[in-house]
């Protein structure tokens, strides 16, 4: 009969072979594993306007910022992104900018045809952003940046 601490240190030790810190501080996790973790909001900001661009007449500005989001195993995967508030059609809907930032890595048994066509930073990329289309970031960044504080 096993303990409790046996089934732990084997999810443990399987945990490890999936996941683990490279020696330039990344974390490199098997693909099929990633599409499995949790990722949870940590912190989002809207940029301010430079005083510069502050003027009486109506001038055209945008709202845009940053949000952080970070996996609930360890070690921590963090993955950040710019976010921009676009209106169009009478509606506002957050829309991600540029690239996405983090420290994950992944190293995958098989070379798939995806992976051969892609350099690994874009495949990186798009990974990521399948990722960022799972979470459902855009209301909790609607509700982290309009707290009064």
């Amino acid at each position: 009969m096993s303990s409790n601490s046996d089934a732990d240190n084997g999810n443990s030790k399987e945990l490890t072979q999936l996941v683990m810190l490279t020696d330039d501080f990344r974390v490199s996790v098997e693909l099929d594993f990633f599409d499995n973790i949790e990722f949870v909001h940590l912190h989002s900001a809207a940029y301010e306007e430079p005083a510069s661009q502050h003027s009486l007449g109506g001038t055209l500005t945008v709202i845009n910022g940053y949000t952080e989001w970070v996996s609930k195993i360890s070690p921590i995967i963090s993955i950040g992104w710019d976010w921009e508030l676009c209106y169009e059609n009478a509606n506002c809907h957050y829309v991600k900018t540029g690239g996405v930032f983090s420290n994950v890595a992944f190293h995958v048994r098989e070379l798939s045809e995806t992976l051969v066509a892609l350099n690994e930073e874009q495949f990186i990329q798009q990974q990521l952003d399948n990722k960022i289309a799972q979470i459902g970031w855009e209301n909790k960044i609607f509700q982290y940046i309009t707290q009064l504080v």
